[in-house]
């Protein structure tokens, strides 16, 4: 990238990360229109970093990993309850079903797995280096329980209380089973595992190592303090009714995102005075 479209990459993503932290305050009964456009900004955020660190073949390989492996995990999921427990997608309220999976809910993993994956490389100290072997596998492990934590923080409130999707049997977890975490985890380890793979080729290591804008690496990081931001205000500004039961969800919510996962994010950050990085 020349260094005149470096400056207005920069300002561009720093906009739509704007954009994704506000998305926090959307309030209920927004036109689903709206609403699509602006939860696409952290999956168009993710698309463009991902391109600028490197390069345009990992990225949509990357993406069409997530995208492919996190689909049919959901579809097995939906059909056998093997993947993640006994549970379905209402028509309706995720867009239109494939195989009893919306679709457009991959977009959304491939922007959490990027954020997340960002955390787990710059606490592991290979944001512009390779992963091999057992560190390999340990960053993909750290990025999967920092997806996880996001779960574990959101879903009791998109299932339970809006019921974006249904749990059969419901489970101790707030009408949660924890299979549903267990499974969540090893299925994004599996394409988080492919994705540091990909990234590991010569081309992709030679971008990596290129020398960013001052703040890319800071935006990246930044990217997974939206969604526990999100988490964290979804309660008050698109809140249902307030019994008893979703109090207490709220409340779980608000103390996973601040207790577990944005210490997580402040590791991230913290560690990313290591990395060099010039205008």
């Amino acid at each position: 990238m020349s260094n005149s479209t470096a400056p207005k990459t920069s300002v561009g993503l720093w906009l739509l990360l704007a954009v994704s932290f506000a998305a926090a305050f959307v309030p209920a009964g927004t036109p689903g229109s709206i609403t699509l456009v602006i939860g696409l900004m952290p999956v168009t955020f993710s698309m463009w970093h991902f391109i600028r660190w490197a390069g345009a073949r990992t990225a949509w390989l990357s993406f069409l990993a997530v995208v492919v492996i996190s689909f049919s995990g959901e579809a097995l999921g939906v059909a056998t309850g093997l993947v993640f427990g006994n549970y379905y997608y209402p028509d309706g309220p995720l867009g239109p079903l494939l195989l009893g999976v919306p679709p457009l809910i991959q977009l959304q993993y491939f922007a959490m797995a990027y954020a997340s994956l960002m955390v787990a490389r710059s606490i592991g100290g290979v944001l512009t280096t390779a992963a091999r072997g057992w560190w390999l596998v340990s960053v993909s492990a750290m990025a999967a329980f920092g997806m996880t934590l996001l779960d574990l923080a959101s879903d009791p409130w998109h299932a339970t209380v809006l019921q974006q999707w249904i749990w059969r049997d419901g489970g101790p977890y707030f009408g949660i089973p924890l299979h549903n975490f267990f499974g969540w985890f090893f299925e994004t380890l599996a394409f988080l595992l492919v994705v540091q793979a990909l990234l590991n080729s010569k081309k992709a290591l030679a971008k990596m190592a290129e020398v960013k804008p001052r703040g890319f690496w800071l935006q990246g990081v930044l990217l997974y303090g939206t969604f526990p931001f999100t988490i964290a205000l979804t309660p008050l500004i698109q809140g249902a009714a307030f019994s008893q039961a979703n109090v207490d969800i709220a409340v779980a919510m608000v103390c996973v995102a601040l207790f577990a996962v944005v210490p997580l994010w402040l590791a991230a950050l913290m560690s990313l005075k290591k990395v060099s990085s010039t205008s």
